[in-house]
């Protein structure tokens, strides 16, 4: 969703305030779809600070759906997002300007909000401290039933020997 901020910027010391609704049900980042679960209104509080010069104040409230690393279970994750920020339009090497969330004098507001939240998703994300995951021999969802399959890995070091063992079987 874009906001104009052509009456903010052009009239001096005025401060508006917006409250702006997401519309993307799901954030995409390096191959994987994070569903949202749940949303809330994008709250801005806008004010022109000087000629082409605002100070943005933003806060909004996630929740996305992620996976557990372990056993592939759902974990919903919730994400708290504020910024405050002073943005110069007439600076071209301001970041903003560079990153493109403000094109003209519309500001992007969901293209801001997923680039605050890409780099707060958890790399490793557990549904539980003590997730027991999958069983790699046959699947199964070690949380919620023991499926008896031999867990023992046996010594890399001693493959070796148990090959030579395997070999010289008396039958």
């Amino acid at each position: 969703m874009l906001i104009n901020l052509s009456k903010i910027l052009s009239t001096p010391s005025v401060k508006e305030d917006f409250s702006v609704p997401l519309a993307f049900d799901a954030i995409q980042f390096m191959g994987s779809n994070y569903p949202v679960l749940d949303k809330q209104e994008v709250l801005i509080q806008a004010e022109n600070t000087g000629k082409n010069k605002l100070h943005l104040q933003i806060e909004t409230k996630l929740t996305l759906s992620l996976s557990c690393n372990r056993c592939l279970d759902e974990v919903p994750w919730e994400c708290q997002i504020q910024l405050e920020k002073d943005y110069d339009k007439s600076d071209k090497n301001d970041e903003w300007n560079q990153e493109s969330f403000i094109e003209g004098n519309n500001l992007d507001v969901e293209r801001l909000i997923s680039s605050e939240l890409l780099p707060k998703i958890p790399m490793k994300v557990l549904c539980k401290e003590n997730c027991k995951g999958i069983c790699p021999v046959c699947g199964t969802n070690r949380n919620k039933k023991d499926c008896g399959c031999d867990q023992s890995v046996p010594d890399p070091r001693m493959a070796a020997i148990q090959d030579i063992f395997n070999n010289f079987k008396e039958v």
